[in-house]
């Protein structure tokens, strides 16, 4: 793989790491050191980052004119590209720090208000190994590298709160005090381009681009419905669609042949979902995909079900034979009769066909437009509130709507 990168401007990349590196070393040397001249040298070398952005910038578009989009070699551009992006943003942070390192050594010296020198140890060492993961495209090097943005996180908010508790005492030099708080949030967003080239490397690895949560989320669910004991990766993901909610929605093809379908998104969400997913095989056993596997972690939850291949009801109707039409159509109904018999209650259900609809009307509003005239007309929105034509009933809307449906028809 060091090979096929080296083709692709690893060279040139690698020659643009060690500048950064070289860069935030610097700067952050310069501020503890309270050296100005040390800060100059660094805000002077950094139109050398630029440059070498601009160079690997029109290489990799020149280079994946002609490559098919989800080739090896397009994925290894569309990499480099993105590590030399935020390697730029790097050069960027370095520039602040030495910024304020300019700043701080015009103001009396005083023992340093929070810890600095930790999270400047944490991102140096992080930025060396995400490197290193990336040129090995090595899973556990960028996994392991990743983790550095949650504590610089941390270390920023414990910053946070000094700055806040300090500046409410008296006798507190206010300057000296922002100038850390600054640096505190550089090394923050360091973290974040680092978790950036991290997830990239992740990226030549699946083929997906997919946040460390989602990788891990996969990682801890696919080993126990995978027989595999290879060693190596048995599963390959291909997104097949991703809504307006935030959910990401992919297919997992397993070695033995076997695919599974992944969803991955808010908790609340998720949860809502297969609970609902439950109550129908529950009623109807077989009705919906079974769920194979659950992960839950930090607010994000995702789960791996059947995936079932098939042909929608519209391409039957256009496409297939009379026969084939009329099979499918008494399956259809069949299983609508099921449903009907098993949701079918005395009383009238409660009646919200169109919550969801109402809940993301701002959405379709522009910035400018969201105190004028609704885009949907009043009558549409009175038969939505009575729970008329507008409303749709489907599997994820819970079993009484179907009923409720049904009988209005």
């Amino acid at each position: 793989m060091k090979t096929a990168l080296l083709e692709d401007l690893g060279q040139d990349l690698a020659m643009m790491a060690r500048l950064v590196q070289s860069q935030l070393s610097g700067a952050t040397t310069a501020f503890f050191r309270r050296d100005p001249s040390l800060a100059g040298k660094v805000i002077e070398k950094d139109d050398q980052v630029d440059n070498l952005l601009t160079f690997i910038e029109e290489q990799c578009f020149e280079r994946i004119a002609g490559e098919p989009v989800g080739s090896p070699r397009s994925r290894r551009l569309r990499g480099v590209f993105r590590v030399a992006l935020n390697l730029e943003k790097l050069g960027d942070y370095a520039v602040n720090v030495a910024e304020q390192a300019v700043h701080v050594a015009r103001l009396p010296s005083r023992f340093p208000p929070f810890d600095l020198a930790g999270p400047t140890r944490v991102a140096l060492a992080a930025l060396d190994e995400v490197i290193d993961a990336f040129t090995d495209v090595s899973a556990e090097k960028a996994k392991h590298a990743c983790r550095c943005e949650v504590e610089l996180d941390r270390q920023y908010r414990t910053a946070l709160h000094e700055t806040f508790r300090r500046l409410a005492a008296p006798g507190t030099d206010p300057a000296f005090l922002i100038t850390h708080l600054f640096v505190a949030k550089f090394l923050e967003r360091i973290g974040d381009s680092i978790l950036n080239i991290g997830e990239t490397a992740l990226f030549i690895l699946t083929g997906e681009r997919l946040k460390l949560h989602q990788y891990l989320h996969l990682e801890e669910m696919v080993g126990p419905v995978t027989s595999d004991s290879s060693g190596a990766d048995p599963v390959h993901l291909r997104q097949i669609w991703g809504g307006i909610s935030g959910a990401r929605v992919g297919r997992l093809s397993l070695t033995e042949g076997r695919a599974l379908i992944w969803k991955e998104g808010a908790e609340r969400k998720i949860e809502a979902e297969v609970r609902e997913m439950a109550e129908w095989n529950r009623l109807i056993p077989g009705l919906v995909p079974e769920v194979k596997a659950r992960h839950q972690r930090d607010g994000r939850e995702s789960f791996l079900g059947q995936f079932l291949d098939g042909t929608l009801l519209r391409d039957v109707y256009l496409t297939r034979p009379r026969e084939e039409r009329l099979h499918v159509t008494r399956r259809v109904l069949q299983t609508l009769k099921d449903v009907w018999l098993a949701t079918s209650r005395d009383g009238r259900p409660p009646v919200d066909y169109v919550r969801q609809i109402r809940e993301r009307l701002p959405d379709l509003y522009a910035p400018g437009l969201r105190d004028r005239a609704p885009l949907v007309p009043a009558a549409a929105r009175a038969r939505g509130r009575a729970g008329g034509p507008s409303g749709a009933a489907g599997v994820g809307a819970g079993p009484w709507r179907l009923q409720h449906q049904q009988r209005r028809l």
